[in-house]
């Protein structure tokens, strides 16, 4: 009984075979194309805008009040926003401080006084 046992196992082709896994990496193309979508950049087949993008509108700190409770309200371009930090973030992540009265052109990247400010 066990030379018959053994005489089929083997015998018998393996019948589990690993599955086959394929490509692990991407290629070059597909990479590319992963990155665009992740980090935002158009795609390589795309043209780029014949103009750049028109610059944010800027932004002038008309008030500040500060609560004992340490909560604050800002005035932005005469808009009230709840503010904990005081501190203005930039599109690109950099901090902005501003005083009350002063105004930030993202154009020029300058910040003025209001009184210096031309109507």
């Amino acid at each position: 009984m066990k030379r018959l046992i053994i005489i089929l196992l083997v015998t018998m082709p393996a019948q589990a075979q690993p599955p086959q896994l394929g490509r692990l990496f991407s290629s070059p193309e597909q990479r590319a194309q992963l990155d665009a979508q992740r980090y935002g950049a158009p795609p390589a087949d795309k043209a780029a805008p014949a103009t750049p993008p028109e610059p944010p509108p800027p932004v002038e700190l008309n008030g500040v009040v500060q609560r004992s409770s340490g909560h604050s309200t800002i005035w932005l371009n005469q808009s009230p926003h709840n503010d904990t930090k005081g501190t203005l973030r930039l599109s690109n992540g950099l901090p902005l401080r501003l005083k009350p009265g002063q105004r930030y052109d993202p154009a020029s990247g300058t910040i003025k006084d209001v009184i210096e400010v031309q109507p």
